[in-house]
């Protein structure tokens, strides 16, 4: 007896979109056609639809009417004000009223933290994977709802620069991801604030970063 494999849920094609859009560079204007997307995850509209959706409230893709879905593009003027931007809001939660990092997380960025261990060497899709995991475990741990949502989307345009450095070998990308992985297991023990606060000194001093 054959059975089908399961088809893609929103979460994993929104997945595979988000990790296309940010390896791509940053200038390059990509329509997400719909019917191609349905066509090549074997499912519906509908799903693409709302992964598409998805991503845009993150702002990784524009809807322009009468042409579609395109991959966000970043203007390189707007770097600096990025960079200002998520170390801030790593600064606001870390101004919060504390709170203990839950063994579920704190396992994980320690996982993260390992790996930039075994693997010093990462490649774009290696780097992609090991920010997106340390972006939404991030996210879970701040308590107001509409600062995570910022977070996790200026996270995305984080690494978006990130990844242009390495495809530049502008400064030093790895070693930014690497500190940042590191800074935050460091202080996971210390509570949600200390984490928080040593992510943003860890972004602030990241020479890799270009501030423009």
């Amino acid at each position: 007896m054959q059975f089908q494999a399961a088809r893609p849920r929103v979460e994993e094609i929104a997945d595979a979109i988000r990790k296309r859009i940010c390896l791509q560079p940053l200038n390059d204007e990509t329509t997400l056609l719909e019917g191609t997307l349905a066509a090549e995850f074997g499912v519906s509209r509908t799903p693409v639809r709302q992964a598409l959706q998805r991503l845009s409230y993150e702002g990784l893709v524009e809807v322009r009417t009468g042409v579609g879905s395109i991959a966000y593009q970043l203007d390189p003027a707007a770097r600096g004000l990025h960079i200002t931007v998520h170390a801030g809001l790593l600064r606001l939660v870390g101004g919060l009223p504390d709170a203990p990092v839950p063994v579920e997380i704190a396992r994980r960025l320690g996982g993260l933290a390992e790996q930039t261990r075994q693997a010093p060497a990462m490649d774009a899709s290696a780097m992609f994977d090991l920010f997106a995991e340390l972006n939404f475990n991030l996210s879970r741990l701040i308590p107001e709802q509409v600062i995570a949502d910022a977070h996790l989307v200026s996270g995305w345009r984080v690494v978006r620069w990130l990844l242009a450095d390495l495809r530049s070998n502008a400064g030093e990308p790895v070693d930014v991801l690497v500190r940042l992985c590191r800074a935050v297991q460091l202080e996971t023990d210390k509570g949600r604030a200390a984490l928080f606060l040593a992510a943003a000194d860890s972004l602030d001093t990241a020479g890799a970063i270009r501030v423009q």
